[in-house]
């Protein structure tokens, strides 16, 4: 690790860990990874320390109807606490008991102590109990220690580091994992070391610090992904049209089951000629030549979605910054993008790429069937639009400095209104074609 400055650091409240608890952090971005520290301070746990009152033993059963004991707990040796139950829930086991609240410490789960052990270990032993459970529960009073009447409940302890997120092909996305819900008052940077995902769950006290954070962390990702791009395509050996124009993380709207969809962090990479979607990052060149799915960029349309109402209401899966990707075979993919500023260069990106990818083209045929004849549709670089029939006889041509405006039905229909010279008139080409040729078009 180096001693640089870092770009921009402060104090925030955030975990590593899903499930762990938040906890004020020291917040350094540098400029090429994100780094949270925490300034240890170390309770003491043992029990000379403190009074213990309201002890009890308390038996749980879960009834055919109970899908829970209805509480949770947190704590553990990791994070220098003891096991305490935080949330006890309406209409279960602990709840209709009387004898479980929010606060108690647990010293017995099931028969086994659980003073100086793992949230994990306890977890394991809470399941192991099957349809039952006791619990030996009780408060702890921190007792007064010295003259000064100040209780021993913590020291200083050293900087401890938290994490480490490497900001290259990272993301920092402001909804709850794999929803469109929007988390009021935070935020999560996602990335990976190549092998394992790492990230970090943030809170910030005020919508300025949060934005001001999302902004800078933001800023410095898409420097990363440029410099990397300039990278590869001057040290590796690349075909022409495999060369990387744009690259980075999105979001794709995947169905989990049946009756239900997911957002899944993706990498997208648009090269000359193509645009690639892959599920987790390549390690290697070749790794980068194999993606997921392929689509050539002069048969693709994009269209931005339309945003939802209200964010704070998960009434649909549709997230903010949204884009729907249709490949001239009629698949689709819905991507969501971090922010509006990465929505409006991923859309310039796409664009500029599939604009190269049609001259370069230059001409394209396709089977159509127009005015009830099969025929064959062009579109050349420098004659335009054109039609003839299978013996490549000239039905009809316009060139495209008289196209006012296209349009398709997401299917085979595609329509292509032309103004006539000196007249306001507009006429209008439909034809039904056998493989849409929408970006080339519409481009």
């Amino acid at each position: 690790m180096t001693s640089e400055e870092p770009i921009k650091a402060g104090t925030l409240h955030g975990k590593a860990r899903r499930h762990a608890p938040l906890r004020e952090l020291q917040v350094e971005l540098h400029k090429n990874r994100l780094v949270a520290y925490h300034y240890d301070r170390v309770k003491e746990t043992t029990l000379a320390h403190y009074t213990i009152v309201n002890q009890r033993v308390v038996q749980l059963e879960k009834l055919p109807t109970d899908t829970q004991f209805g509480f949770t707990f947190e704590g553990g040796v990791e994070f220098q606490s003891p096991i305490k139950i935080n949330k006890v829930y309406p209409d279960t086991p602990a709840m209709k008991s009387g004898e479980v609240y929010e606060g108690d410490i647990i010293f017995l789960l099931n028969g086994v102590s659980v003073w100086g052990k793992s949230h994990t270990d306890v977890t394991k032993i809470a399941k192991d109990g099957g349809k039952s459970m006791t619990l030996h529960l009780a408060c702890l009073n921190p007792r007064e220690i010295g003259s000064n009447g100040e209780s021993e409940s913590s020291v200083e302890g050293e900087r401890a580091l938290i994490a480490e997120i490497p900001l290259l092909m990272a993301s920092v996305c402001k909804y709850e994992r794999g929803t469109a819900l929007v988390r009021s008052d935070g935020f999560e940077v996602v990335s990976s070391n190549g092998q394992h995902e790492l990230s970090l769950f943030f809170n910030a006290t005020t919508a300025d610090v949060m934005s001001e954070w999302i902004s800078a962390i933001s800023d410095t990702i898409t420097k990363l992904n440029k410099n990397e791009v300039e990278k590869w395509n001057t040290w590796t050996e690349l075909e022409d049209y495999e060369q990387i124009l744009h690259m980075g993380t999105i979001h794709e709207l995947l169905p989990a089951n049946a009756h239900y969809k997911v957002w899944q962090r993706k990498a997208l990479v648009v090269t000359k000629g193509h645009l690639n979607i892959f599920s987790s990052l390549p390690d290697s060149v070749e790794g980068w030549l194999r993606p997921e799915e392929s689509y050539y960029l002069h048969q693709i349309s994009v269209k931005v979605m339309k945003p939802p109402i209200d964010e704070r209401v998960q009434s649909s899966q549709q997230r903010a910054n949204s884009i729907i990707v249709q490949s001239g075979t009629g698949k689709s993919h819905i991507f969501s993008f971090d922010s509006h500023h990465q929505l409006e260069e991923w859309l310039k990106g796409l664009h500029d790429a599939s604009i190269a990818a049609v001259i370069k083209l230059k001409r394209h045929s396709y089977r159509g069937i127009w005015n009830d004849m099969s025929v064959m549709f062009t579109i050349d670089i420098d004659e335009g639009f054109l039609v003839e029939d299978m013996h490549h006889t000239m039905l009809w041509s316009k060139p495209f400095s008289k196209l006012k405006h296209s349009c398709d039905d997401g299917s085979s229909q595609l329509n292509l209104e032309f103004g006539k010279h000196g007249s306001d008139a507009i006429e209008l080409l439909a034809i039904k074609l056998e493989d849409l040729l929408h970006g080339c078009v519409h481009n």
